[in-house]
C-alpha cells in the first residue's frame, strides 16, 4: 500500500477583514492568505476569500467603513459560509503547517474557531493535528522591542512604542502592497515585518520560532522550584511596554493548558496583609493577583536575566522591585499557591441554558462528545435533504445544526421549522432593533458627507437591509 507523501514544512500566513470586532458574534467578510517556504518565499499563488452574509446577521456599519466591503461586494463575489469553512478548514488542514498572521492568535484565530464551530469543522485541530503549529507576528514584535530593538525602527506616541502593522511598516520603509485594511494587502506587509525581525535579529527570531509550541514552552516550567519569568504580553498594555514579572503557581485542573501564575507586578505583601481581612469568599480579589497563562497560545515566557542593563534603563523597568517582590513571595510560596488553589476549584462553572439564541456563543461551554464528533463528519457527506435525520448527544449540535440547515440549506426545512426560523429572525431582528440600526447608518451618512466611496457603501448598506428585511418587518 502507497504511504501518503508527508508535506515539506509551511508557513500559511492568513488575515481576516470581519464585520466587527466580536469572534463570538460577528462575521466574515474576507480571507487571504499566503503560503511560503521556512525562508518566506512563496510557494503558492495567494487565496482571497468572501463571505456572504447570514439571514440572521447584520453587519457592523462602523466595521464597513474601514475595509469598504459592503454587502453588494460580498453577496456578488461570496460564498455560503458552509462552503467558506470547508474552503479555509482545507488550507488549515496541511500537514506541517505553521499558521500565523499579526494578532492572529487573540483576533482571527478565534474568529476561524467560531466559524469552524458553526459549520461543524474541528474547532482546534487545525493548528496541531499532523505536526501543524500557529504562532503570531505581533507577539514576536513585542518580544522584539522588549528584548532585542536594534536594527529595527520603532514607532511611538508620547515615548509609547505603537504596535500597528501599517505603522511599523511605513517607519521601517516597508511599502503597502495593496492598501491597508485589506486582508491580502495586511498578509504580504505581515511577510515583511517578519523577514526585518528574522534578519535584524536572527537569535531572538529562532529562539521564539523554536519555542512556539506548548510542549516546547512548558520545558522551561518547572513547578518543583520558585521561579521568576519575564511575561510579555498585550494585557500589560503599551505603556507598560507590556511587560512584567510573574512566577508559576499551578495548572489549572479545569485545563491544563492554563498556568495559573502570581502577578508580581502586585505587592505581595499587600496581598498577604489584605486577605486576613477581607472574607475568604472574595473571589474577585484573589483573581486580581493572578494570571492565567495559555500555553495553546505561545506566551512570551522567558527567564529574567535575560533583559540586559541597557534593556532595563531603555525600558525603564523596576527590576529592584520584581527581585524584592519575588523574594518575599518565596517566603509565602505554599500559603498563596493553597489560598488561590482553593479558590479557583468552582471559577468559570457556568448554567448557561443552550438556546437558538446563544448556542452560537458556546463554544468554550464544554468540548463535544466523541459520538457526536463522529457524526459531524457526516455532515458534509450527507445530501442536504438528509441532514434532519441525524441527532447529536450534546444539545448544542442539535441546535447549531438547526441553524446550519436554515442559514444555508433553507429549502430543507418542513413547515413547523420554517416557523420557528420565522420567529427567530422576528425576535433578533424586531422593530425597534432595525428602526435603530437604519438610524446608525444615516448618522454615519451625514458624518461622511465628503467621502463618496463611503457614503456609496453606506447607501449600499441601508438598501440591502430594506430590501432584505421589508417583508419581514415593515420598517
Amino acid at each position: 500500500m502507497l504511504m501518503k507523501k508527508e508535506s515539506t514544512f509551511s508557513f500559511l500566513f492568513y488575515d481576516y477583514e470581519t464585520f466587527g470586532l466580536n469572534p463570538i458574534k460577528d462575521r466574515i467578510a474576507q480571507f487571504a492568505c499566503v503560503r511560503t517556504n521556512i525562508n518566506f518565499q512563496i510557494i503558492e499563488d495567494p487565496i482571497t476569500l468572501y463571505c456572504k452574509l447570514d439571514s440572521d446577521y447584520l453587519p457592523n456599519p462602523e466595521s464597513i467603513l474601514i475595509h469598504n466591503i459592503s454587502p453588494k461586494i460580498i453577496n456578488l463575489n461570496g460564498k455560503k459560509e458552509y462552503k467558506f469553512a470547508n474552503q479555509i478548514n482545507n488550507i488549515f488542514s496541511r500537514s506541517n503547517t505553521c499558521i500565523l498572521g499579526y494578532n492572529n492568535i487573540e483576533f482571527d484565530d478565534e474568529f476561524s474557531r467560531y466559524l469552524f464551530y458553526r459549520n461543524f469543522y474541528d474547532t482546534y485541530g487545525w493548528s496541531w493535528k499532523n505536526k501543524n503549529s500557529r504562532w503570531d507576528v505581533l507577539k514576536l514584535v513585542r518580544a522584539c522591542y522588549v528584548l532585542r530593538p536594534q536594527g529595527i525602527h520603532w514607532p511611538k506616541i508620547n515615548n509609547i512604542p505603537i504596535f500597528n502593522l501599517e505603522k511599523i511598516a511605513t517607519i521601517n520603509n516597508i511599502q503597502p502592497y495593496y492598501k491597508s485594511h485589506d486582508a491580502l494587502s495586511d498578509v504580504y506587509t505581515t511577510i515583511a515585518v517578519i523577514k526585518l525581525i528574522k534578519n535584524k535579529q536572527p537569535l531572538l527570531y529562532n529562539f521564539f520560532f523554536q519555542n512556539r509550541k506548548k510542549n516546547k514552552i512548558i520545558k522551561i516550567i518547572n513547578l518543583f522550584k520558585i521561579q521568576i519569568f519575564i511575561y510579555i504580553s498585550h494585557i500589560y498594555k503599551n505603556a507598560n511596554n507590556n511587560l512584567s514579572c510573574i512566577t508559576p503557581l499551578f495548572w489549572y485542573s479545569k485545563n491544563q493548558n492554563i498556568l495559573v501564575s502570581f502577578d508580581l507586578k502586585n505587592s505581595v505583601n499587600d496581598f498577604i496583609s489584605k486577605i486576613k481581612n477581607i472574607s475568604l469568599k472574595n473571589q474577585k480579589y484573589i483573581l486580581s493577583y493572578i494570571k492565567f497563562i495559555n500555553f495553546s497560545k505561545s506566551p512570551l515566557l522567558v527567564p529574567i536575566n535575560i533583559l540586559r542593563s541597557e534593556d532595563i534603563k531603555r525600558l525603564k523597568f523596576k527590576i529592584e522591585f520584581y527581585t524584592k517582590n519575588f523574594l518575599v513571595f518565596k517566603k509565602h510560596y505554599l500559603e498563596i499557591k493553597n489560598l488561590i488553589k482553593y479558590h479557583l476549584i468552582d471559577f468559570y462553572k457556568s448554567n448557561y441554558q443552550t438556546n437558538i439564541y446563544n448556542v452560537d456563543e458556546q463554544l468554550y461551554k464544554n468540548f463535544f462528545p466523541n459520538e457526536d464528533l463522529i457524526k459531524f463528519c457526516l455532515i458534509h457527506k450527507k445530501k442536504v435533504n438528509q441532514l434532519n435525520n441525524l441527532s447529536f448527544k450534546d444539545i448544542r449540535a442539535n441546535i447549531l445544526l438547526f441553524k446550519y440547515r436554515a442559514r444555508n440549506f433553507p429549502f430543507t426545512l418542513n413547515s413547523i421549522e420554517k416557523d420557528v426560523w420565522d420567529m427567530y429572525l422576528k425576535h433578533i431582528f424586531n422593530k425597534k432593533v432595525i428602526s435603530n440600526y437604519i438610524n446608525k447608518i444615516n448618522f454615519l451618512l451625514q458624518n461622511h458627507t465628503n467621502n463618496n466611496e463611503q457614503i456609496l457603501i453606506l447607501h449600499n448598506l441601508l438598501q440591502y437591509v430594506k430590501n432584505q428585511f421589508f417583508e419581514l418587518i415593515k420598517v
